[in-house]
Formats: structure tokens, C-alpha cells, sequence
């Protein structure tokens, strides 16, 4: 039994300054994940990782972890310090991009790359491409979350042996992360039962969504309004009947569409004491759709385009609302902008934002209806995005990084281009046409099982196996 060092920026929370505290990020679950594979290889491992604050020493979730103050403008030098206090083998497991320095015979992880920005200079993007190419002349092999950044130093590299770069897409525990059946009972034993019925049934669902769809034909004008075209009227679902029933009850204004943007910042009038007794046909409010964003709350996971994309539909639809659902920096500039808007938005009540830990993550995703992961930048292949395909839910994700490993576009999910305009009119799309919800749910379930945690941990355990393998061995011909 040795120890195994794993080098990154980020674990435990160095951004609030809660350092006894796994941050709830992509990254940070990766690390813990790999931790546990090392553990059971019989090995200990050990976190070094760069600190926004002070040095710290902490041990939590059984790992013992160090922290390291550094210069942002020199983050190879506090590399250059963490592997010289750094035992047993070492696993750079990010900042592949900065002119480290790495000790030989070590292992390497790229999470994905974040210099896919358009907007970033050609020169920066020219030294990225340099300081990748030190990363494979420096490690013995780089482990990659997507096609992506293997596809990238392919193109921009030079290396010799093919199989130096490994590719091992993130993974999901699909015998947790499951679809939560209508009575919201989660218990595993549901699941196959559940799923059964759900592909038996998806006929005559779409069947009697065709019906509603005909019966309220006369909604196209609505549609025309707010820019859609008889195709998306052919598409929707009994989200139409359903959206113009609510309308009804809330005593609108007869002529107001009910998908126009015209409004969009008025709440619809309280019903609240009204009585149906004398009503033609009795109406029962439904379960509103909920939309949900599980990522941080920062600029390259699109928080900005998100924020566009639901006032949009908070403002056309009262019974949609959104759940923003990951780590929110408190006191960062849009941390502030996102509280400002959540606490002055007309729609606030139907704005929710919650932080999960990793255990109960999956609650967030058996209350949604529709996830939407609409990063601009910086994506492997997101944890986020195959937790809710796992659970049956239909995402809509950008075309960017290992996205696109993962959704195959209206098969079991939607790409959309970054941005607010595309995933808005995605979001509109999925918000009325229920039946599509659910076939993308249905396939996006059946592709995460290729993504099981236990393939996961069988792919690393042969990658570890290898490689302390052979710094054992270099270790002891040099002594």
C-alpha cells in the first residue's frame, strides 16, 4: 500500500473558504470518484490543490488534502511546489493548458478543454497548443473526458504512441440516478417496471396528444404571434390544451396569445376563491413544468443565455417555472448579478435556486420536467447533462466540447448552438410538445447505460493498474 498524489486547482471549497467541504463541481466529483478507485486498488490517496485564500491542511470524505496559496499570473510555480511536496506517484488532473513543469513518469487528466472560447486571441490558443504539446512530451499517458481534446491534440500536437492519450468519458450511477415514476416513489425497484410501461404507453399517449392538437387547432394564430409556424403547432402536445385551459381559469383577456412575449412580465390574476361548481367543464390545475439548470452558477456554464432563455418563458407560460440548481459564489460579479435578478424578477416566485450536494442531487432531477445545460465554453462530458439522461429527462445542451458526445440532436436530447436565442426557441419547443419530452427521455435513459460508473471504474482501474505498474517499476531500477 502507497500513496497516490492527485495535483488540481480545485476540491475541497477554496472559493467560499469552506476548505472541509468538497466543492460541487464536475471536477471535484471526478477527483473523489478516482479517489475511491485508488482506495480500492489497495493505495491511499492524497489532494494537493491551489487555494484562493490561505495554505490549509484538512482531511474530509477520508482524503487528506492540501492547500497551496499561489500567483494567478504563475500558476506553473505552485504546480512546481505541490509535486515537490507531493508523495508517491503524481496525477495532474488539470491545467494541462499552463507550461508546467512535470515530474517524469507521471499520469495526466484532461476534464475538458477552455480554450474553445471564439473569442479568445489566436496567440493564446497558438501557446495552448504549445503547452499541451509539453503535457505529452512530459507524461506518460493523459487521460480524456472527450473526443474533443483527443481530436484536438491530434490536430495541434506531435506525439508517437497512439494509445497515449486514453479516452474515459465521465460515468453515471444509472442504478441510482433513475426515472422517477408519477407517484414519485424512487425506490430502485420501480425502475424497470416504470420503464416498461412507459415505452408501452407512448403510443397511445401520442395518439391522444394528436387529438388535443386538432381540437385546439384554433390556438395557430397564438403561435404565429410569437413567431412559430404550423409545424411547431404539429409538434406540440396536450401542453397546448393544457397551457389554454390554465389561461382560462386565470380569467385572461380574451385575444392575448398564449404563447405572445407582449406581456411577459404580468403575473396572471389570483384565482384563488373562485368558484367552478357552475363551470361548463370543471378544470384541475396541473403540476407546473419545470424547467432545471444543475450547474454552477457562472458565466461558461451560460448562466447569462439561461437567465435570457427564462424570462422568455416565465413571461409566456404561468405554469412553467425554473430551478437553477449549482454552486453559486457568493460575492463574485455574477453571483451578485444572478441574486439581483432573482430577487427583483416580476416572476421571482417561480425562480428557485438551490445548492445540492452530490447525495441528493437527484431530487432536482425527479421534480423536472426539462433540463437545459447551455454551456458556452469549457465542457468534457458533463456529469450534469448524464445524471439527467440516467433519470429519463429530456436535455437540451449546447454543441459544445463532450456535449456532443453524449446527445445525438432529437434522438435523446437537442443540441442547440450556444446562446439564448436557439435554447430559448428549443425550450418553447419542449415546454408545449410533452410527447417529444418524453421519447428523448426514454432514448436518453438507454444511452446512459453505456455511460455505468462501473465501466468507469473498470477503465481507470486498468489505467492505474498499468501505470503504478510501471512507476513502481522505474522506482526500482533507479534505486
Amino acid at each position: 500500500m502507497g500513496v497516490v498524489s492527485i495535483l488540481t486547482h480545485s476540491f475541497t471549497d477554496g472559493y467560499n473558504r469552506e476548505f472541509g467541504r468538497v466543492f460541487g463541481g464536475g471536477l471535484e466529483r471526478y477527483i473523489l470518484d478516482l479517489c475511491s478507485v485508488i482506495r480500492g486498488l489497495g493505495h491511499i490517496p492524497e489532494v494537493h490543490q491551489l487555494s484562493y485564500f490561505e495554505a490549509f491542511q484538512t482531511r474530509t470524505e477520508q482524503i487528506d488534502v492540501y492547500g497551496y496559496d499561489y500567483d494567478m499570473e504563475n500558476v506553473p510555480e505552485a504546480f512546481d511546489r505541490m509535486a515537490a511536496a507531493a508523495r508517491g506517484p503524481i496525477i495532474y488532473a488539470s491545467c494541462l493548458w499552463q507550461p508546467i513543469t512535470y515530474k517524469p513518469g507521471s499520469l495526466g487528466i484532461c476534464h475538458g478543454i477552455n480554450w474553445d472560447r471564439p473569442r479568445l486571441p489566436l496567440e493564446t490558443k497558438r501557446q495552448v497548443a504549445d503547452h499541451i504539446q509539453l503535457a505529452l512530451d512530459g507524461l506518460v499517458r493523459i487521460v480524456s473526458v472527450d473526443s474533443h481534446f483527443q481530436t484536438f491534440c491530434r490536430a495541434a500536437c506531435t506525439y508517437t504512441d497512439s494509445e497515449q492519450i486514453v479516452l474515459i468519458p465521465n460515468a453515471v450511477d444509472t442504478s441510482y440516478f433513475i426515472p422517477a415514476p408519477p407517484s414519485r416513489m424512487l425506490t430502485p425497484q420501480h425502475e424497470e417496471e416504470w420503464m416498461t410501461t412507459w415505452k408501452r404507453d407512448l403510443p397511445l399517449q401520442t395518439e391522444q396528444e394528436d387529438i388535443l392538437v386538432k381540437e385546439y387547432r384554433g390556438d395557430a394564430a397564438d403561435h404565429h404571434t410569437a413567431g412559430l409556424n404550423d409545424s411547431d403547432l404539429d409538434r406540440s402536445s396536450g401542453e397546448k390544451a393544457r397551457t389554454k385551459s390554465f389561461k382560462r381559469e386565470q380569467g385572461e383577456v380574451s385575444g392575448v396569445g398564449a404563447f405572445s412575449f407582449e406581456n411577459e412580465f404580468a403575473e396572471p390574476p389570483s384565482h384563488q376563491g373562485h368558484d367552478h361548481t357552475n363551470d361548463a367543464v370543471p378544470v384541475s390545475v396541473p403540476r407546473p413544468i419545470r424547467i432545471l439548470y444543475p450547474r454552477r452558477i457562472s458565466s461558461e456554464r451560460g448562466i447569462i443565455p439561461m437567465m435570457l432563455a427564462a424570462d422568455k418563458l416565465l413571461g409566456a407560460f404561468p405554469d412553467v417555472e425554473v430551478e437553477f440548481a449549482g454552486e453559486l459564489v457568493e460575492g463574485s460579479t455574477v453571483g451578485r448579478a444572478f441574486r439581483y435578478w432573482q430577487r427583483t424578477h416580476p416572476h421571482t416566485v417561480r425562480i428557485r435556486q438551490h445548492t445540492y450536494d452530490f447525495k441528493d442531487i437527484r431530487d432536482a432531477y425527479h421534480q423536472a420536467d426539462i433540463v437545459v445545460i447551455p454551456t458556452l465554453f469549457s465542457e468534457g462530458t458533463s456529469y450534469a447533462c448524464l445524471e439527467a439522461m440516467s433519470c429519463g429527462l429530456p436535455v437540451i445542451a449546447s454543441n459544445v466540447g463532450g456535449l456532443n458526445d453524449l446527445i445525438q440532436d432529437g434522438f435523446n436530447g437537442l443540441l442547440v448552438p450556444p446562446g439564448e436565442q436557439a435554447l430559448t426557441a428549443a425550450l418553447i419547443r419542449l415546454v408545449q410538445d410533452r410527447a417529444t419530452r418524453e421519447r428523448l427521455g426514454i432514448y436518453a435513459r438507454e444511452t446512459a447505460l453505456s455511460y455505468d460508473l462501473s465501466i468507469w471504474r473498470s477503465r481507470w482501474s486498468r489505467v492505474l493498474e498499468s501505470f503504478l505498474a510501471e512507476t513502481g517499476l522505474k522506482e526500482a531500477i533507479q534505486t
